[in-house]
């Protein structure tokens, strides 16, 4: 696998508002009780997002006439925003791969693993709707958050470098939340979207033959255990061609262990592609490039 350093980390040159940003998260969660330290992070989380929404549509106006491939992705991405935890350049990331799969035409459904509020998973379901034939989604949570992490998501007694602690629960979104996202909100059609709620060690062994090939395999689990599981139950199912995307690859450091440890098991040397905000994609060779690989 290509090696870590070569990839680039996004977070070894934060900028100064994320370090601060960073640093006063964590001071209050140290000194405050979780419901205040809530009761201060949702609004400031609301306002950010708010700014962030409306910095993009300005630069939505930039964007030509002309390059209307642009234009759409941007709307996609716009429109889904104000419901997921993914920065703008992961959901642009999604969105630019989703669209490349339909138009090469891989074949398979597209699943995420790890939905929370249902952003990406309405974001990948947007453009499944438009492809001909239509694509089949899995979309698998918990709905409950995330569990605790274990001890192999630890590196110096942290979790990793994201810019707000991550607690039992955090992440949340409901099976209702969501549900009305999907079907209410954009409209998108219950007979192609299949919502799984559950464990991942407990959903993905037996909805798995139900899926059937996959094009798209989007991880967004944080922790190695759900990283791993997710690997382990659906790689196989990756159609030659197909896209893994492990979110938190560099956010997490138990999401970049299972997955390092996974290719390496497998012996896949693979070119990694980041997202620019700490999470990365990789495609799955075709058979001879396997063969290659095992080879090597």
């Amino acid at each position: 696998m290509t090696s870590s350093e070569s990839v680039g980390n996004p977070y070894s040159h934060h900028g100064f508002g994320k370090r601060l940003a960073k640093l006063v998260l964590h001071g209050l969660h140290a000194l405050l009780p979780r419901s205040a330290y809530q009761a201060v992070y949702d609004p400031a989380f609301h306002f950010y997002q708010a700014l962030q929404r409306r910095s993009y549509a300005r630069s939505m106006r930039r964007v030509r006439a002309q390059d209307e491939a642009t234009l759409l992705r941007r709307q996609r991405v716009h429109a889904v925003m104000p419901y997921s935890l993914v920065g703008v350049s992961g959901l642009e990331h999604t969105d630019e791969l989703v669209c490349q799969l339909i138009a090469t035409g891989v074949p398979g459904a597209f699943v995420e693993c790890g939905v929370a509020r249902g952003g990406s998973a309405a974001l990948i379901a947007l453009n499944a709707r438009l492809a001909s034939p239509h694509r089949s989604c899995w979309f698998f949570d918990s709905f409950e958050g995330l569990p605790d992490p274990s001890e192999k998501d630890l590196e110096s007694g942290k979790t990793g470098q994201h810019i707000r602690p991550l607690l039992k629960g955090s992440c949340l979104g409901t099976l209702e939340q969501v549900d009305w996202l999907l079907f209410e909100k954009f409209r998108l059609s219950r007979e192609e979207i299949t919502l799984v709620k559950g464990w991942f060690q407990d959903t993905l062994p037996i909805q798995r033959a139900r899926i059937g090939q996959i094009a798209l395999l989007r991880v967004d689990g944080d922790w190695y255990e759900s990283t791993r599981c997710c690997l382990t139950q659906l790689f196989d199912q990756v159609a030659p061609g197909g896209v893994v995307i492990i979110d938190d690859y560099w956010s997490c450091h138990g999401a970049r262990r299972a997955t390092d440890e996974f290719l390496a098991e497998r012996g896949l040397q693979l070119e990694l592609t980041p997202d620019g905000r700490g999470g990365m994609s990789f495609v799955k060779p075709r058979s001879d490039s396997l063969v290659a690989a095992g080879a090597a």
